[in-house]
C-alpha cells in the first residue's frame, strides 16, 4: 500500500461573531413606575437579502456586505455572476475598513494568483492582518506558507504557532496540518496519537484528507491499535467523495480481501476512479490487472494504455512493465491502444 499524506492548504472563510453586553440597573422607587411599551427592534431577515441589497448596503460602506458580495463575486454564488474584477474592488473596500474574512479571502487571491495577478508579498501581507484579529483560515493558511518557507524565509515555529491557533479554533485545514506534523514530526515532537486526535476533530467537519489519513493511520497502526476493519471504513468515506488516494487505497483492499470481502470487480472500480484523477500508482495497478484478466477479461491494449500514463509519471514500476509489454502486444492493439490514449487527451495523462 503506497499511503500520501498530504500537506494540505484549504481557506475556509470564518465568520466573525461580536458579543453583546447587556447591562440591568437595579433600583428602589417608591412608586412603580409605568411600564413602557416594548420596542422591537427590525433587523433584515438575512435568508430574504438579495444580491441587490448587498449592492446597496456595500455602496453605502458597510464592510461586512463589502465582505459578502465581494465573495459572492469570487464564487460566482448567490444569484451573482462570477466577476474576478469586481470581488477584488469589494473585497479591498472591505480589508480597508478591517473586515477579516475580506482580509483573508484577498490575501489568498493574491498569493494565489487565482483570481487577481499573482502578488505572494500583498498575499501574505493582507493575511497577517487577518491573522491578527484572530481570522482562523488566514492563520490557518499563513501557517503553511511560514512552515514551508514559500515565498518567505522558511520559519517552522512561526508556522507551527498560527497552525495551532488556527486549529484551536476549529479550522479543519489547520487541524488536519496539525495532525500530519505530529503524525510525521515535521517542526513539532513526533505524537502518533494526538495526531489521530486532530485527524478525527478534522475528519468530524468532513475535512477529506483527514478521513483518508484516518484510514492510513488505522490500517498500519499508528496511534491506535491497527483495525483494517476501521481503515477501510476511512478509506470508503474518502473515496465516496473523490479522493483519489483512498479510492486507490480502497481498492488494494478489494482486491486482497484486507479488512473486507474480497471483490475484484470493485477493486478494478476503484483504481479506475483513482486512474482517472491521474494517481500513477492507481494507473500502474489498474495496468496490471488489465494486463492479468484480473476483475474482467485480459486487455493487452487496456493494460499498455495505464502502464503508458503511469510511466509517463515517472512510476518506476510501470516503466519496467511497458518496456516488456511493448514486445508483445500486436499492431492491432498497439493501435486500439494509441486511440484510447488520444482520447484520453493527446496522450497525456488521465485527469
Amino acid at each position: 500500500m503506497r499511503m500520501l499524506l498530504i500537506f494540505a492548504c484549504c481557506a475556509v472563510l470564518a465568520g466573525c461573531k461580536r458579543a453583546r453586553t447587556e447591562t440591568e440597573q437595579v433600583g428602589k422607587a417608591a412608586t412603580p413606575a409605568p411600564r413602557p411599551t416594548p420596542r422591537v427592534a427590525l433587523v433584515p431577515n438575512v435568508e430574504k437579502r438579495t444580491p441587490e441589497w448587498y449592492e446597496e448596503a456595500a455602496a453605502g460602506g458597510d464592510a461586512e456586505a463589502q465582505a459578502k458580495l465581494g465573495a459572492m463575486y469570487e464564487d460566482g454564488s448567490d444569484g451573482v455572476t462570477k466577476d474576478e474584477a469586481k470581488a477584488v474592488e469589494w473585497l479591498q473596500k472591505a480589508a480597508a475598513q478591517g473586515e477579516d474574512a475580506a482580509q483573508a479571502r484577498l490575501g489568498a487571491m493574491f498569493a494565489e494568483g487565482k483570481l487577481a495577478p499573482k502578488n505572494h508579498e500583498e498575499g501574505v501581507a493582507w493575511m497577517g492582518k487577518a491573522a491578527e484579529l484572530g481570522n482562523a483560515a488566514a492563520q490557518s493558511k499563513l501557517g503553511v506558507i511560514f512552515a514551508e518557507g514559500l515565498g518567505v524565509p522558511k520559519d517552522p515555529a512561526r508556522g507551527l504557532g498560527l497552525i495551532q491557533e488556527a486549529a484551536t479554533q476549529g479550522d479543519a485545514a489547520a487541524e488536519f496540518n496539525l495532525g500530519l506534523m505530529l503524525a510525521t514530526g515535521k517542526g513539532i515532537a513526533k505524537d502518533e496519537a494526538k495526531a489521530v486526535e486532530w485527524y478525527e476533530k478534522s475528519a468530524a467537519q468532513g475535512y477529506v484528507p483527514a478521513e483518508a489519513n484516518l484510514g492510513g493511520m488505522y490500517s498500519e497502526g499508528l496511534g491506535v491499535v491497527r483495525d483494517e476493519k476501521k481503515a477501510v471504513e476511512w478509506f470508503q468515506m474518502a473515496a465516496e467523495r473523490g479522493h483519489a488516494v483512498a479510492q486507490f487505497n480502497l481498492a488494494i483492499r478489494y482486491a486482497g480481501g484486507i479488512g473486507t470481502t474480497k471483490d475484484e470487480a470493485k477493486a478494478a472500480e476503484w483504481l479506475k476512479k483513482s486512474a482517472f484523477q491521474g494517481y500513477p500508482a492507481a494507473q500502474f495497478n489498474l495496468g496490471v490487472m488489465h494486463a492479468n484478466g484480473i476483475g474482467g477479461p485480459k486487455d493487452p491494449a487496456r493494460a499498455f494504455v495505464w502502464y503508458t500514463l503511469a510511466a509517463r509519471q515517472n512510476d518506476p514500476e510501470a516503466v519496467v512493465e511497458l518496456a516488456v509489454l511493448k514486445d508483445k502486444i500486436t499492431p492491432k492493439q498497439k493501435t486500439e491502444a494509441e486511440k484510447i490514449l488520444e482520447g484520453l487527451g493527446a496522450n497525456k495523462p488521465a485527469k
